[in-house]
């Protein structure tokens, strides 16, 4: 099957014409036929990075322009640290600075612990790194180096989408251990448990009234939308309540659901969990990308 994520569209007609990557991907495949392989490189993305004394104001704005949750911070092409959607709320959230986005360099708060892999390593050692070390990003070096690109969890949860259909059910391989907070827990409580548990999503329930109603979640990053001013408590802030905040109605899969499937609504949605109901629509789990990569990582190891 070819990966059409690799391919743009073109038309009403439906053709699809390759990329630069494509291209490679085909190239690949009509190589070794069906038993093709593909490394690091072939499913990774261009890098967009920072220098360190750029601003965290740099880096939300490339964020935002990029629709992009991590950016790599480096010197001369080569990479020295990488700062997320997270280490920014966290930063700001937890040291209570009353700098401006303007003032505050990225390598205050970038991680200098980064993990990387040559861009031609097998995918099953990426996958193996990122849970070994539970990171959701590796940055690819040559044999000099110099950065190349970055692989993401969702790279890999696109790869699994298109490539290991009919292999697991949600079931297999969803987290049973679902973390809930009631639909009127305060904004503040709710970002501390998620920093607690570091998690990025939780579960939204009502303990006043039937527990079995369709669940809403909430995320980390939408619930510090809320605090972007400054991250601090104030008159509106304190006041705000996970019903404020919460995606209502959210995308559920069902726990027979191919694990396939749920990576594709996960790709095309762009989210990073899906709450799991049984045939009663009863919250039995959530999946999320880790879990995908978990399953990705086992077949790829017994191949």
């Amino acid at each position: 099957m070819v990966n059409r994520g690799l391919l743009q569209y073109f038309g009403p007609s439906g053709e699809y014409i390759a990329t630069a990557k494509g291209n490679l991907y085909l190239k690949k495949k009509s190589i070794h036929y069906d038993n093709f392989l593909l490394d690091a490189y072939d499913i990774s993305r261009e890098i967009i990075s920072l220098k360190p004394d750029n601003t965290l104001l740099d880096a939300r704005n490339f964020m935002i322009r990029y629709n992009i949750s991590r950016i790599v911070v480096s010197k001369d092409q080569r990479p020295i640290g990488i700062v997320t959607e997270k280490d920014i709320s966290k930063y700001l959230y937890d040291s209570f600075t009353e700098k401006k986005l303007y003032e505050i360099m990225v390598k205050e708060v970038m991680k200098k612990n980064l993990v990387t892999i040559n861009q031609n390593s097998e995918i099953k050692n990426c996958t193996t790194l990122m849970l070994k070390n539970n990171i959701s990003s590796l940055v690819l070096l040559d044999d000099e180096g110099i950065q190349k690109g970055i692989i993401t969890k969702s790279d890999l949860v696109e790869l699994y989408a298109y490539h290991f259909m009919n292999k697991y059910i949600s079931k297999d391989w969803m987290t049973k251990k679902v973390h809930t907070v009631d639909l009127y827990e305060n904004i503040h409580i709710i970002l501390l448990l998620m920093n607690i548990h570091k998690i990025s999503r939780l579960i939204v329930v009502s303990f006043m009234f039937r527990r079995d109603k369709s669940p809403s979640i909430l995320s980390k990053k939408v619930s510090s939308k809320y605090l972007e001013q400054r991250y601090l408590p104030t008159r509106v802030t304190s006041m705000l309540v996970a019903k404020d905040v919460m995606i209502k109605e959210p995308i559920t899969v069902s726990d027979k659901t191919d694990l396939a499937d749920a990576a594709k609504i996960m790709t095309r949605n762009g989210i990073s969990g899906l709450p799991v109901v049984n045939s009663n629509n009863k919250l039995v789990g959530i999946v999320t990308k880790t879990d995908i990569v978990k399953a990705l990582d086992k077949i790829l190891h017994v191949r």
